[in-house]
């Protein structure tokens, strides 16, 4: 087996989203933006002869390893709701094929690891609907730094002082893998349940800078706005990940 490249590994940075499963392609654009981030995607995704073999480090404390053929990678197709395809104009990027179709994998071996809430939605893959926290523990095999994700609070007003001091600390530490989300609500320039990679936050220009995989475009928010507009804020800093 060979490790997918670091081009591979850069070109996940700004991967477009097809599916509803913005937590795995924001978390997995957020590993490739520190260096201990990029070493867990290199050690846990290798091209194998017929596919590719994608790890998971912490599945109940154990680690397992997916194999995905390419066939079956080809096989998972954007739909609608009638199971239609839909034309796309980008290419799918493979590396996120293959960490999709390894989740469905995961989630037929231990459906419990899709939290009940994420089960309400309607979608069309099992890999759809989950909580970027899950992904990321399951994946790295470390417990990321969680802010708000969880519970009934919809922006982080109630956590404003715990909010302003990661984002403090994010900006002083850029290389760093986070994801930050939003929950129901029509605030502009934002979707609703939809999770973002934090590209940068600069403490001095009060702006925080988040990717959106979905519209492959930058969203630029200042310090008051993200509280106000952003439900949670889930990740690591590089440390965190050795």
């Amino acid at each position: 087996m060979k490790p997918i490249s670091a081009e591979e590994i850069q070109n996940l940075r700004y991967a477009i989203q097809y599916f509803q499963d913005c937590y795995l392609v924001s978390a997995v654009g957020a590993l490739t933006r520190s260096p201990n981030g990029r070493k867990i995607l290199a050690e846990n995704i290798s091209h194998t002869n017929n596919g590719f073999r994608v790890r998971f480090n912490n599945i109940n404390g154990n680690v397992h390893d997916f194999f995905v053929a390419r066939k079956e990678a080809d096989d998972l197709v954007y739909m609608d709701k009638y199971m239609n395809p839909i034309q796309i104009e980008q290419p799918h990027n493979p590396v996120i094929k293959a960490i999709e179709a390894a989740m469905n994998k995961l989630l037929d071996k231990y459906p419990f690891k899709k939290p009940l809430i994420c089960r309400i939605p309607d979608c069309n893959e099992k890999f759809e609907f989950n909580k970027p926290s899950n992904f990321f523990e399951m994946f790295t095999g470390k417990k990321a730094i969680t802010l708000n994700e969880g519970g009934l609070r919809l922006s982080l007003k109630s956590k404003e002082k715990s909010g302003r001091d990661i984002f403090d600390k994010i900006s002083k530490n850029p290389e760093n893998s986070f994801v930050a989300g939003t929950s129901i609500g029509f605030h502009k320039g934002l979707g609703s349940y939809h999770c973002y990679s934090v590209k940068n936050i600069d403490k001095d220009s009060n702006k925080i800078e988040l990717f959106d995989h979905r519209l492959l475009k930058t969203v630029t928010l200042t310090y008051e706005e993200a509280i106000k507009k952003l439900k949670f804020i889930v990740g690591y800093f590089d440390k965190d990940l050795m």
